[in-house]
């Protein structure tokens, strides 16, 4: 591949870049993070949903709303999004910013994790990436 094709390649792909919706919380910043202990870590999706990590919320709703066919939850619509293009763009992953966790309770990454367990459990089931990859997780304590 040329190199004007890989310009044209990321730009397309940074076009299609899922953004935050209304349904999307704030992260962190790293000013409020900077009074906090915090270590990373690299987890796959059963390692996020075993019960560490609290709070995590509608991953179970989304996919219930998926496998009912109703995309009328403004969640539901931006975790699909995010599903899509996930599959489409799995190298997309090594990009994402981390998943945080204040004090073990999810504070941001609830979309991405609720589009991985999508693609996990239905849209690309057959595919053991999505139960294999690792997600950058960030686990900060106040």
């Amino acid at each position: 591949m040329g190199r004007l094709e890989k310009i044209k390649r990321i730009l397309r792909e940074e076009v299609n870049v899922p953004q935050p919706g209304e349904s999307s919380g704030k992260p962190i910043s790293q000013e409020e993070k900077s009074d906090m202990e915090c270590n990373t870590e690299y987890l796959n999706i059963n390692e996020i949903l075993d019960g560490r990590i609290k709070g995590i919320p509608y991953y179970m709703e989304v996919l219930e709303d998926v496998l009912k066919k109703d995309y009328s939850w403004e969640v539901t619509k931006k975790v699909m999004e995010y599903a899509k293009y996930m599959k489409s763009n799995p190298e997309s992953l090594k990009n994402l910013p981390p998943i945080i966790v204040i004090d073990d309770k999810l504070q941001d990454g609830a979309h991405r994790i609720s589009a991985i367990l999508l693609l996990d459990q239905y849209m690309d089931r057959n595919n053991p990436f999505w139960d294999d990859v690792k997600l950058k997780v960030e686990f900060c304590y106040t």
